[in-house]
C-alpha cells in the first residue's frame, strides 16, 4: 500500500510550539512562538520575541490569599488563529512575480 502523508490543510494548522508571523493586529509583522492554543475561542497565545513589559497585555487581579492587595498582571497577547500564519509558510510564499519572496526581500 501506499505511504500517507499529511494532507495540505493539515499540514498548515498552527500547534503549540510553532513559530509564527503576525500578519494583523496591534503586533503586526511580529514573529513568536505560539505557546497556547485556546481552541474554544479560535485564538493562541504567541511569546513574542522582544516585546517589551510595556507592550503586554494588562490583567488586573483582584485582591486573593495570593495577592492580598490585588496585582496586574502582564500576559503574552492571544491573537485569532486567522490573523497568524506559520513561518515555515510564511518564508515560502511566493511573490506575484512568481519569484520566491526571500529573493525580492533581499533585493
Amino acid at each position: 500500500m501506499a505511504e500517507k502523508t499529511q494532507g495540505k490543510k493539515k499540514q498548515n494548522r498552527v500547534r503549540r510550539g510553532d513559530k509564527v508571523r503576525i500578519l494583523a493586529g496591534e503586533h503586526r509583522d511580529s514573529e513568536g512562538k505560539v505557546t497556547r492554543v485556546l481552541a474554544e475561542n479560535d485564538r493562541v497565545e504567541v511569546e513574542i520575541e522582544g516585546l517589551a513589559e510595556d507592550d503586554m497585555i494588562v490583567k488586573h487581579q483582584k485582591r486573593s490569599t495570593e495577592f492580598p492587595n490585588g496585582t496586574r498582571l502582564r500576559l503574552n497577547p492571544t491573537i485569532h488563529i486567522s490573523n497568524v500564519m506559520k513561518l515555515d509558510r510564511w518564508n515560502a510564499r511566493r511573490s506575484t512575480d512568481g519569484i520566491p519572496a526571500e529573493v525580492v526581500e533581499d533585493n
